[in-house]
């Protein structure tokens, strides 16, 4: 089993009082959201294309329309299979579905999900009766988060609680969400261990060595997990943590770049452009503007 800690990720939230942001994610194929865990909820929609995504420790691959549900603390990654594949990450806190009314709705539904008593099912198949209203639901919500009109925080509110709602009637059902084939889960350690040490320099066969594999097997086992090689992956890990500490906006660019295990600053702009499908400084601009505007 994971250790959640290791995982961790902080999550940027332009408006503190309305706890909720949305990510659009085009990675190149092979590239994506490394494994985090966030103290937040997350709905997850499939827009264009394939991703191989893992769920604590389950692994399965996703299609255009499928969706997933992630609840807080639940290890979770997403990796591109295709060229064009899209999805869109809509990440809020539990808030934003809490009701300190008298009604007794927050007790009989909300806690439940919250305090993981009740099991909502990870994922939904676009073939599921409940998918098609859901994602219109999401895409409503992501249009009103967008455009930001005249009362688009209601409007986005009522939208979580109604998605929430129809994923709650799947819990009462039997869904079969069973993968296809068990995925070999040897590299398990080597993933912990990268969690905490990415930005240390470490050699395939040293990672071997950390799984009792041999490297050309230990190769294989990895790119068949995770989707990308030894130095794919380390490379998303490290690039990763360099946009999260960017965007908390205390460390220079050189700073970061170092931080996260690169001597380089040209190399380490070059990586991350190639994951971020944007420069370092575009990240920084990004942060600056989103913090004016909130001031403002």
């Amino acid at each position: 089993m994971y250790e959640q800690q290791a995982f961790k990720e902080y999550t940027f939230i332009p408006d503190k009082t309305f706890p909720l942001n949305i990510f659009k994610v085009s990675p190149p194929n092979g590239t994506g959201i490394p494994l985090h865990c966030q103290e937040h909820l997350e709905f997850i929609l499939i827009r264009k294309g394939m991703f191989k995504v893992q769920i604590q420790d389950q692994l399965t691959e996703l299609n255009e329309g499928d969706l997933l549900f992630i609840n807080a603390n639940e290890i979770h990654g997403a990796y591109s299979l295709s060229e064009g594949s899209e999805l869109i990450s809509i990440v809020f806190n539990d808030a934003l579905i809490r009701n300190l009314s008298l009604d007794s709705t927050e007790k009989k539904y909300v806690l439940p999900i919250i305090n993981h008593e009740l099991t909502l099912p990870s994922i939904i198949r676009a073939k599921n009766p409940v998918a098609e209203p859901l994602t219109k639901r999401l895409e409503d919500l992501y249009i009103e988060f967008r455009e930001k009109k005249k009362g688009f925080e209601l409007f986005i509110k009522a939208n979580l609680i109604h998605s929430i709602a129809l994923i709650y009637r799947l819990s009462e059902e039997k869904l079969d969400i069973s993968q296809n084939k068990r995925e070999d889960t040897s590299i398990q350690n080597i993933l912990i261990h990268l969690s905490e040490n990415f930005q240390n320099p470490i050699s395939i066969t040293k990672a071997a060595t950390i799984c009792n594999l041999s490297p050309n097997y230990f190769c294989y086992v990895f790119k068949k997990t995770t989707g990308k090689t030894f130095v794919e992956y380390v490379n998303m890990l490290r690039v990763h943590e360099a946009d999260r500490l960017l965007r908390e906006g205390y460390h220079s660019i050189s700073e970061v770049a170092y931080k996260v295990g690169y001597s380089n600053l040209t190399y380490f702009g070059r990586v991350f452009k190639q994951y971020k499908t944007c420069r370092p400084s575009d990240v920084v601009k990004e942060v600056k503007e989103a913090m004016e505007s909130v001031n403002t």
